[in-house]
């Protein structure tokens, strides 16, 4: 139990100060309780558009994101769920749709209780391995590095695809600049490298933090994602 110190006793006082900052969360900022934001996503040479809801009830949070492809394809859609824990995400399960197929083409779902991710093509079974600490989706590391902020520079943070996990080391690049709605946003820039391609983001300061920029690699090509609306509540 923390005793309260008499107020004679200023060393006292630090001490307990110190112990209330040792038992708060570790984080850089708070996440929102719902983001909904519009991107336009150059994917290689081609041009879309996609839609992203991000909801957190409790300490439960979803995060969907739809990827508007051209005429003829089916356009795909992304779902990240789990809990917001002393670290930050704590993913139960990814799943990656192409919409209007109720069975998702790849997926990747946390067993806690036995420390497990399983993970891979639903057309063939999943592979498994140890969970790591801080596993993360593709999908939502970009509210994850909300969570982290620069903390993540010269980390690792394993992060799974649905077909795959694997090691993504961040460094933070120099702060830059990013435009929405006619107005300039002082952005944190974080970066990662991974054997199967790295992730970028852009988190406007003044802005909820949200991501008005995030790159990724899919399927051997580039996406960048530059946000055109932002709704959130803090």
């Amino acid at each position: 139990m923390l005793r309260t110190p008499s107020s004679s006793s200023p060393r006292s006082w630090l001490l307990a100060g110190a112990a209330c900052l040792a038992l708060a969360p570790a984080h850089a900022a708070d996440l929102p309780r719902s983001a909904d934001l519009t991107y336009q996503v150059r994917w290689g040479v081609v041009s879309l558009e996609a839609e992203q809801h991000w909801r957190l009830d409790g300490d439960r949070y979803t995060l969907s994101t739809e990827l508007k492809l051209p005429l003829g394809f089916a356009n795909r859609r992304y779902v990240s769920q789990g809990r917001v824990g002393p670290q930050g995400l704590e993913p139960s399960s990814y799943e990656d749709y192409e919409v209007g197929d109720p069975k998702p083409r790849s997926v990747a779902k946390v067993d806690r209780s036995t420390h497990v991710v399983s993970y891979g093509r639903t057309a063939v079974p999943l592979h498994e391995k140890p969970l790591t600490d801080g596993l993360q989706d593709i999908n939502a590391l970009a509210y994850q590095l909300i969570w982290l902020g620069d903390k993540v520079a010269g980390k690792t943070v394993p992060v799974t695809n649905g077909r795959n996990v694997v090691p993504h080391q961040f460094t933070k690049l120099p702060d830059g600049t990013a435009s929405y709605d006619g107005k300039g946003y002082p952005t944190l820039r974080l970066v990662s490298t991974s054997p199967e391609g790295g992730f970028e983001v852009g988190l406007a300061q003044g802005l909820g933090w949200m991501p008005l920029k995030i790159v990724r690699v899919q399927d051997g090509k580039t996406l960048t994602f530059t946000a055109t609306q932002v709704r959130y509540t803090p």
